[in-house]
């Protein structure tokens, strides 16, 4: 065997190996710098427009992809969390429906002080974890005021999943605010194979920016990353598209895809659901038709989302 002609293939090889990486390193570091420059730019932009950012942006990730869901049959396993006599599974949905025995208290209103809410709050908490199926992968959704309704999103990897055609955890309370049942459908959610190169928040930001949805004295009140389903289940699948969620002034709200940059608004999303009764409970969540009687009975929807997402 010819050793010195061995020795200089791998030394060859070695020193390519070195320059692949040494150029892998540069460009990366030379991504990342035009990612701070292009920041700045959009910052300074915001700045003489301006415009404030009141919300701390998600961190950065550097590769995201589409996330699928599969129905799970549930049934057995709530049977053996709540007695197989309090639920029923509604095939038509793929709904597991509990119905409790005995009601859940919770602490009585007025919610009108933070000590009041918390208490509501770590009650409702601790009944999710006690009674529900994998009740620590989900997060509040929000307050239905006109059906006694708390709607709970599921989560994947932290951030809340949004479907089109179902509510993925809702409680039922009674007029003394005690807890009576819920129904719930639980996916397994997996990441697709095929990750890209996530959109940077700024950069979502500027989106809006460059197609006037934000404009001067706005201020971007929240940012988020969450899942969303804007189309019919095939069969028990769903598959779910990265967004921001991004709140303008506290008032309008829009998506922006994590992955290619596209914009979609709040509003568009709600047409895809032609379910009457849905947009009438979102019609019944507005705090401005609240009467003081019920703000009594209920928490404020608003400020009980903000502490359940903290908690």
């Amino acid at each position: 065997m010819d050793w010195s002609r061995t020795k200089t293939i791998f030394i060859v090889t070695f020193l390519l190996l070195n320059s692949f990486l040494v150029y892998q390193l540069m460009e990366k570091r030379a991504g990342s710098q035009l990612n701070v420059r292009a920041e700045a730019t959009i910052e300074e932009r915001m700045s003489e427009m301006n415009i404030t950012v009141t919300e701390e942006l998600p961190e950065d990730m550097e590769e995201i992809s589409h996330i699928v869901g599969q129905v799970v049959d549930i049934e057995e396993e709530v049977s053996g969390i709540v007695g197989e006599e309090n639920v029923t599974e509604n095939e038509e949905n793929d709904l597991v429906e509990v119905s409790l025995e005995e009601p859940y208290d919770t602490p009585e209103g007025p919610y009108d002080s933070e000590a009041a809410r918390e208490a509501f709050n770590e009650s409702v908490t601790d009944f999710v974890e006690n009674n529900v199926y994998e009740g620590e992968e989900y997060v509040y959704g929000e307050w239905d005021n006109e059906n006694r309704e708390m709607h709970f999103y599921q989560t994947f990897e932290e951030a809340p999943i949004y479907t089109s055609e179902e509510n993925q955890l809702v409680l039922t309370f009674n007029e003394d605010t005690q807890i009576t049942g819920y129904s719930q459908i639980f996916l397994d959610l997996q990441e697709q194979d095929d990750k890209k190169d996530m959109f940077l928040p700024y950069l979502a930001i500027e989106r809006l920016l460059n197609e006037n949805l934000i404009t001067f004295n706005d201020s971007v009140t929240e940012v988020e990353i969450g899942y969303f389903n804007f189309f019919s289940p095939i069969g028990n699948s769903r598959v779910f598209s990265p967004m921001y969620q991004i709140t303008i002034n506290d008032d309008e709200e829009y998506l922006v895809n994590a992955i290619d940059g596209a914009i979609q608004e709040m509003t568009e999303v709600d047409s895809v659901n032609t379910d009457e009764e849905v947009n009438e409970s979102e019609e019944a969540d507005s705090p401005e038709e609240e009467t003081e009687e019920t703000e009594e009975q209920a928490p404020n929807p608003q400020e009980t989302a903000e502490e359940q997402q903290s908690e």
